[in-house]
């Protein structure tokens, strides 16, 4: 799972990453991703090789995203011999800062290329300032 958090210090939004050990355990594999940012928008490349758009779903939350669905292996002819390209089920989650906006989320389907556009939740608050009282001193 990939984490986006807003960073006030350096004013941009930073992305962290999960261990995968829950879906790997079910069988389920994690499609690698490239995630942009630029103009206020998050930019998720998924690479899906093979899988049509009406075999997977994306369901957006209050805070994330959530693709899943499933590839199926290409018949062959005789026993393989080495399999790399991961098959079956998939899914991947990302978490933004704050609550998006789905309506607003738009996904692309293009020569194995899932690309999803995520407007940056907006952030309301500015920071709080904590009065600091102090006790003991007359």
């Amino acid at each position: 799972m990939l984490v986006f958090r807003f960073s006030r210090i350096s004013g941009a939004f930073e992305i962290s990453g999960t261990s995968a050990g829950t879906e790997r355990a079910r069988g389920i594999f994690r499609p690698p991703v490239d995630i942009y940012y630029s103009n206020r928008i998050f930019i998720v490349r998924m690479d899906l090789p093979g899988v049509d758009s009406d075999a997977m779903t994306i369901e957006a939350g209050d805070k994330e995203i959530t693709i899943h669905g499933t590839t199926s292996v290409a018949s062959s002819t005789g026993p393989c011999r080495l399999m790399e390209r991961p098959s079956g089920n998939f899914q991947r989650t990302l978490k933004f800062p704050g609550r998006i906006s789905p309506d607003k989320i738009t996904a692309e389907l293009d020569n194995g290329v899932l690309t999803i556009r995520v407007p940056a939740p907006e952030l309301d608050r500015d920071p709080t300032t904590i009065e600091i009282r102090m006790t003991g001193a007359d």
